[in-house]
């Protein structure tokens, strides 16, 4: 029997020997190639913040066409940086996904192995303390050599519960690694289609500067002349929401609305800054923009590509781009949702949606990324909050089907 074991012992001792060092390598490999990943990440997102800096800087000078071409270059070299980030996420992701599936190979292998070896020790243990006590002193020359075997026998009682302990650690490393692994693959998926609406985004932005090129021929005074016709698209319109939306609010029966509460609604960005409050601002107050009827949501600062989410659980009632009628006049990609509680949302300005009409939305899903479409001074999420029984869809005078309604102080709900 202490041959068995010896034995036993001396194989274990090899495979940590010879096989320990092996893994070892290929893990610290890993290892290294991901903390490669992240320097390259964090190098490209140093960049991607200089781009953001640029972008707000050229704002201010929007009203040039030079100004303009500068803040869709940035724009542009922001995204492209972007898409390299994703892809270096993926990179990263996917070495993690290795790295673990490694660390769930050599954990199985850990545990047959244990099991191997316990089933052995309890197997020479059973067939020792088989024998009566009568046969066993008959073995032994000496009572010291009996006493001696009996400790042996208790020290292979205490490894057998020592690798019994061992082999639960093992199993729940295991497990743990599993549900690792398994949230890693979740992550890369998300990774890879963040990555496919990145390349839509772009694409949209290098279309937005050729089309503003082919259209002023790059020539400002043309370009005077386009900023001169928006505007007037844009009071135009303004002026007929204002009609259309003072009738809607006399609708509203704030009666049976959810009390006013924080928390009834999710803030649309994650971590949003408003810019911009509802009502009359001292920004509405100084510009014509809204016609002078003051804003009808709130804006929230979010670059172009920032996920937008449902503010609650819901029905998309319709998309739209107003951009195809009237051009950088109005809300530009707009989504409108319906929630159980009687109220309604309108998410504007965005560069893609990312849902359709009819469609079911939990809150927080993803419903599309923030952009700069329709009349912006600068990229950010426009958000109002109606009374959705007041909720209306038109078609407009100059531009297309639009959403109006009652609208609500969105601050009385975030």
């Amino acid at each position: 029997m202490r041959l068995i074991f010896k034995t036993i012992g001396v194989a274990a001792l090899l495979a940590l020997v010879f096989i320990a060092p092996v893994f070892a390598a290929d893990e610290n490999d890993l290892k290294n190639q991901i903390e490669q990943k992240n320097k390259e990440i964090q190098q490209l997102e140093t960049e991607i913040k200089r781009y953001q800096e640029s972008i707000e800087e050229a704002e201010s000078t929007t009203n040039t066409l030079k100004g303009e071409i500068k803040r869709l270059d940035n724009e542009v070299k922001k995204l492209n940086a972007q898409i390299s980030l994703t892809e270096k996420r993926i990179s990263k992701k996917e070495l993690e996904i290795k790295e673990l599936g490694k660390n769930i190979t050599d954990t199985s292998a850990s545990i047959k192995n244990r099991q191997v070896a316990l089933a052995k020790i309890l197997e020479g243990l059973n067939a020792r303390e088989s024998e009566g006590i009568l046969a066993a002193l008959l073995k032994y020359d000496t009572m010291s050599d009996f006493f001696d075997e009996l400790e042996r026998i208790k020290s292979l009682n205490e490894s057998i519960h020592e690798n019994y302990e061992e082999l639960k650690t093992l199993k729940l490393s295991l497990e743990d690694r599993k549900q690792k692994a398994e949230a890693a693959r979740r992550d890369l998926k998300n990774l890879q289609n963040e990555l496919l609406t990145q390349r839509e985004i772009q694409k949209d932005a290098k279309a937005e500067k050729n089309n503003l090129l082919a259209a002023t021929k790059n020539q400002e005074t043309l370009y005077q002349k386009l900023l001169k016709d928006r505007e007037r698209r844009r009071a135009e319109i303004y002026e007929e929401i204002k009609q259309i939306e003072n009738e809607l609010k006399k609708q509203i029966d704030f009666g049976s609305l959810p009390t006013f509460s924080s928390g009834i609604l999710l803030n649309p960005i994650d971590g949003g800054v408003i810019t911009q409050e509802f009502g009359r601002t001292s920004f509405s107050k100084y510009t014509d923009v809204y016609g002078g009827n003051g804003h009808n949501g709130i804006d929230f600062r979010a670059a172009v590509g920032t996920p937008v989410r449902a503010a609650e659980s819901g029905v998309v009632k319709a998309t739209g781009n107003t951009d195809y009628i009237c051009s950088r006049g109005s809300y530009g990609k707009w989504v409108l949702m319906e929630h159980p509680n009687k109220l309604a949302t309108l998410y504007a300005h965005l560069s893609l949606v990312r849902v359709g009409a009819r469609q079911e939305v939990q809150k927080g899903d993803i419903i599309g990324y923030s952009g700069n479409t329709g009349y912006t001074t600068g990229p950010h999420l426009h958000f109002t909050v109606y009374d959705s029984r007041t909720v209306q869809l038109r078609k407009s005078r100059i531009c297309g089907v639009l959403p109006y309604g009652g609208y609500l102080d969105p601050a009385n709900y975030l």
